[in-house]
């Protein structure tokens, strides 16, 4: 028994057949109200589902209704709510914000697009079901066929809640959300039905145009950035940890990588554990994500995050295959002046000064013929402030220009 109630019964049965789960809705002929609405939304539900073959929507295998009782067989969806999934998980990253709201748009899409449109009227979070890579939209009981004038007002409703829907993602995600999807809430609850979407289709194409635009931009990606200093204390590892700090928060995901062979991330898990925490060999700290040495003896799980951020000390050698170069200098950037020569030859290769320095910046670019980023002081490299994210917005804007990150 799943559910029982005065008016209604829901029952897990075993098709004996075909040995495969259904879900049984029965309701017992009464002359009570509650049951007599219970009865129309079942039938209600028949109607709309009879017919309808989508992979977001429940099958309906049978329905019949005699002197005693009202019957519907239907597909039973062995999944969990995206209600309950937000409850367990707490949080989610804006892929996953964008790739359940296109899949129920999809359904939608299907519902308002039938030859008489469907307007469900009771979408929210319990409503839909995640089993695996499919979504489902469950429960038409109070769903609508739109007929005549009717069509005019058609999907008001959905679209309401699909917004509501949309932003309780966005108050559980844990990334950055672009600007261009708050722009697209905006729109689909403006009041005005001028200025508001026409369709949740065309909502929907929006999603699709950008999802397809950020999945082009992947093809090229940079995928390994490696931060290497010309000398120990410099502030290497503080720019490695915020920079990775910084991706996250602007929503690529990013890996810190130690290649250093101290246990520095280790032992900081170790000292400040209220402030990290540690699943799967990786250590976490709110935008900050990072993968300690553990040495040969300890095997991690491989991470599948976008970018690896490796900190590699002062050891260019481990930073000959990344896509990416950071070069970090202090206050004597040409004491390795042919090495940083050598570095430089690769176009990508960003020549940074720490702490900032803008006289001193100034100089090594003419001499070196080569522009120098210069990096403000960080506090905590855990949450860098606005200049520190405004140097890294430069440092990016070029390699997005060519579609690299």
């Amino acid at each position: 028994m799943l559910h029982h109630s005065e008016s209604m019964d829901v029952i897990l049965a075993e098709h004996t057949g075909l040995r495969e789960l259904r879900v049984l809705k029965r309701i017992g002929k009464k002359t009570d109200t509650c049951i007599a609405n219970a009865a129309f939304q079942l039938h209600r539900e028949a109607e709309i589902l009879t017919g309808l073959k989508a992979p977001g929507i429940p099958l309906i295998y049978d329905f019949w209704e005699d002197d005693e009782e009202i019957c519907l067989i239907e597909e039973y969806v062995q999944g969990i709510s995206l209600q309950e999934y937000l409850l367990r998980n707490g949080s989610v990253d804006f892929k996953f914000i964008t790739d359940i709201l296109i899949r129920i748009l999809d359904i939608m899409v299907y519902l308002h697009g039938q030859t008489i449109p469907i307007r469900h009227q009771d979408l929210k979070p319990e409503h839909v079901i995640i089993k695996g890579d499919r979504v489902i939209l469950i429960d038409y009981g109070i769903a609508t066929l739109l007929r005549g004038e009717q069509t005019e007002r058609m999907g008001v409703d959905d679209m309401e809640a699909l917004v509501s829907i949309a932003e309780e993602l966005a108050c559980h995600c844990s990334t950055y959300i672009p600007s261009w999807f708050r722009s697209a809430l905006r729109k689909a609850k403006a009041r005005d039905d001028s200025a508001r979407y026409s369709s949740v289709a065309e909502w929907r194409g929006l999603l699709l145009r950008q999802q397809a635009r950020d999945s082009e931009k992947k093809g090229l990606l940079i995928r390994q950035i490696a931060i290497v200093g010309n000398e120990r204390g410099i502030g290497t590892t503080h720019t490695a940890f915020s920079l990775t700090t910084y991706l996250n928060y602007t929503g690529r995901k990013a890996c810190y990588a130690n290649l250093t062979g101290r246990p520095f991330l280790i032992r900081m898990n170790e000292n400040l554990s209220r402030d990290f925490c540690e699943k799967n060999g990786i250590i976490y700290h709110r935008w900050f994500r990072g993968k300690p040495d553990y040495g040969p003896a300890v095997e991690t799980r491989e991470t599948d995050e976008e970018l690896m951020i490796c900190d590699c000390g002062t050891d260019f050698l481990k930073a000959a295959d990344a896509d990416l170069t950071i070069y970090v200098t202090g206050s004597r950037p040409w004491q390795s002046r042919q090495l940083m020569e050598e570095m430089l030859e690769k176009d990508s290769t960003v020549l940074m000064i720490t702490p900032a320095n803008p006289g001193m910046a100034a100089a090594l670019a003419r001499s070196a013929g080569h522009r120098v980023v210069s990096l403000p002081y960080q506090a905590n490299p855990l949450h860098p402030d606005r200049d520190v994210m405004k140097v890294y917005d430069g440092i990016f804007k070029k390699f997005e220009k060519k579609g690299r990150i």
